[in-house]
């Protein structure tokens, strides 16, 4: 793409060149070709103090918890999320507001013209954003920024520039093709992030993963090991107001902590949230930072994650067993009260995803229908698959199925199951979420 007259690169033509970008090189090249271009664009990724987090599940929402303490304590933030649901610019945010369609048009031409003026190899997908990422994050006067890795973490951009505090949520089997057949393994891809002395706080949910990840921070020297496993969260209950939770560390106790969410998973990413946020305030009072934490928590929100888009209508974009596990016990907590006269679950997925584990871990709830369809898009798995696999998972059951039907768009599943007086969950891939929200935008209700 030239970049000789800017006037004529309307937003929709960019996010469309970037959009073509290959997610992949054939041969993935090291952090050589990515710090060129940095050096070429005057070292965007320095004077901000950073936090670098990774992990399977729950890392985005740690991400949006941690940009939300610090913001709530005065802090400048930027943060860097993967994936976005419907516009690219939900990956790049300061203070949570999304960077404007003109900043993203203009960062995006710095780095072209970087690239066609030092004849630089083509960075990825994923690269070309975090490389935007830094420099809106630089023109914004950001003071701290908050790195959702995408893939794995070793070989990940976000782990091309050094980190002031490290940070791993829970690791679970997933991207078996790029990052290992075995949770140690993958724990090894992910710990690949931690590259210099920061301290560490990690909550992966496997011990296994613990082990990876202590030998990996003793490698790297780092100055304090924190594993979150040993704060007890008790009491996690959802109540009117979302979430009531109290836990504590070795630092403090916290009680009656509230969170407006009703996904169950998210004490626990709080926990690790709270750690971590002990390390970016080492010389602020208890009482206050505290308060801080609490009022952040009280705001927090996070799209995808057991939410609520219109009454009884919930989207999860659980998308790996373990991911699915906890949903369940979420959408567990939220039947109990006994209100739903319908239980239907909508499920469509990526095809290269552990769908046989996912769908079984997902049908441990007595569904009364599940619809099976599919997202817009060539990764999503077919229809007539996920009916094999779904098959596959209620042999032997033993137990009264669930109304099965399927639909080949995820706007006739929604027209197929509608009740007023149900619950519907629509859940396997943030792509499906993406695209439910962009229904809604369109239409105003589904």
């Amino acid at each position: 793409m030239e970049t000789g007259n800017k006037e004529k690169y309307t937003y929709e033509a960019v996010t469309e060149a970037i959009l073509a970008i290959p997610k992949f090189t054939k041969e993935k090249h090291d952090f050589s070709v990515l710090r060129e271009y940095l050096t070429a664009l005057g070292n965007p990724e320095k004077g901000f103090r950073v936090i670098h987090v990774a992990g399977t599940n729950g890392k985005g929402s740690v991400c949006r918890m941690l940009s939300g303490i610090l913001q709530q304590a005065g802090r400048r933030v930027g943060s860097f999320y993967s994936p976005h649901l419907i516009r690219m610019n939900e990956r790049i945010r300061v203070n949570g507001t999304e960077i404007p369609d003109d900043a993203l048009v203009e960062d995006y031409l710095m780095l072209e013209k970087a690239r066609i003026s030092g004849r630089l190899p083509q960075l990825t997908f994923f690269e070309v954003l975090f490389v935007i990422a830094l420099l809106y994050f630089r023109q914004a006067g950001a003071e701290d920024i908050v790195l959702e890795t995408g893939l794995g973490g070793r070989l990940d951009a976000t782990t091309s520039i050094p980190a002031d505090l490290y940070v791993i949520t829970e690791i679970g089997m997933d991207h078996e093709e790029y990052l290992g057949d075995t949770i140690e393994k993958i724990a090894a891809e992910k710990a690949g992030i931690l590259t210099g002395d920061s301290p560490v706080i990690y909550h992966t949910g496997n011990p296994g993963a613990d082990r990876v990840i202590e030998e990996k921070a003793k490698e790297a020297g780092c100055r304090a090991v924190i594993n979150c496993a040993r704060s007890t969260v008790c009491n996690a209950e959802l109540t009117p107001f979302g979430i009531d939770f109290s836990f504590q560390n070795d630092y403090d106790r916290y009680n009656h902590v509230r969170i407006p969410a009703e996904a169950l998973y998210q004490a626990e990413n709080a926990v690790t949230a709270v750690t971590a946020a002990g390390f970016l305030f080492p010389k602020l009072p208890k009482e206050r930072l505290q308060e801080v934490i609490r009022t952040a928590l009280a705001d927090f929100s996070w799209e995808g994650r057991l939410e609520e888009v219109s009454p009884g209508l919930y989207v999860d974009g659980a998308h790996n067993p373990p991911a699915a596990h906890r949903l369940v016990e979420s959408v567990k907590a939220l039947s109990r009260s006994g209100q739903w006269k319908q239980r239907t679950l909508i499920f469509g997925a990526s095809g290269d995803k552990d769908l046989l584990e996912v769908m079984e871990e997902l049908l441990t709830f007595p569904w009364d229908s599940v619809c099976l369809t599919r997202y817009r898009g060539s990764r999503a798995a077919s229809v007539e698959r996920l009916m094999k696999i779904l098959m596959d998972s209620m042999a032997g059951e033993g137990r009264d199925l669930p109304v099965l039907q399927t639909a080949e768009t995820l706007e006739d599943a929604l027209k197929m199951t509608k009740n007023p007086d149900g619950f519907t969950l629509v859940t396997g891939s943030l792509y499906l979420v993406g695209e439910l929200k962009e229904l809604m935008k369109e239409r105003g209700s589904v």
